[in-house]
């Protein structure tokens, strides 16, 4: 898989879907990548062989991703620790965060110090790199694809093992 030839079938070709009638401005469109089946097939075995060690990786309070656990039970905690504490008259105050653009601001060299201190084999990493430093994407404008742009950062959205190693990154940086 190394070199050239993974690098071709790991391309996606983006188009722009309108998201309502008149579109005029950039907001106005989703992006859509078309990924090639064997680059998706070599991210989902990989995702295969990650998701069933993410349960003890990951914070029991992180169920985003996470086989057997709900972001529904985020909800109903929420839900109730709201109740209780306007049942106990306390002051209380709600946050939420949103990172915007998130898969696109994993920094690699983290993810992969992360991976390493998670005990993950170099093997396993090495993979991971493949997936990533092979990637490239090429915007298609009116139907002629133009150059393509590596990826230097990030992890492409619609990529079969792209939350779990965003799950991985984000509890990480939530328990440092």
């Amino acid at each position: 898989l190394w070199g050239r030839g993974f690098s071709c079938l790991n391309q996606a070709l983006l188009t722009l879907i309108p998201k309502r009638a008149n579109a005029a401005s950039l907001g106005d469109y989703r992006p859509i990548s078309l990924i090639h089946l064997v680059a998706k097939i070599f991210a989902k075995v990989l995702s295969l062989r990650l998701a069933p060690k993410l349960n003890n990786l990951v914070s029991p309070i992180q169920n985003a991703f996470i086989p057997g656990r709900s972001l529904h039970d985020n909800f109903m905690l929420l839900r109730q620790t709201t109740r209780l504490l306007h049942h106990l008259g306390a002051q209380r105050i709600l946050l939420k965060l949103d990172l915007a653009r998130a898969f696109d601001s994993v920094s690699w060299s983290f993810l992969f110090e992360t991976l390493r201190c998670y005990g993950f084999s170099d093997h396993f990493l090495g993979w991971i790199a493949i997936l990533l430093s092979s990637a490239s994407t090429r915007i298609l404008l009116n139907g002629v694809p133009g150059p393509a742009i590596c990826h230097r950062c990030g992890l492409r959205q619609g990529n079969p093992v792209s939350p779990q190693l965003f799950v991985l990154t984000v509890d990480t940086l939530g328990r440092l």
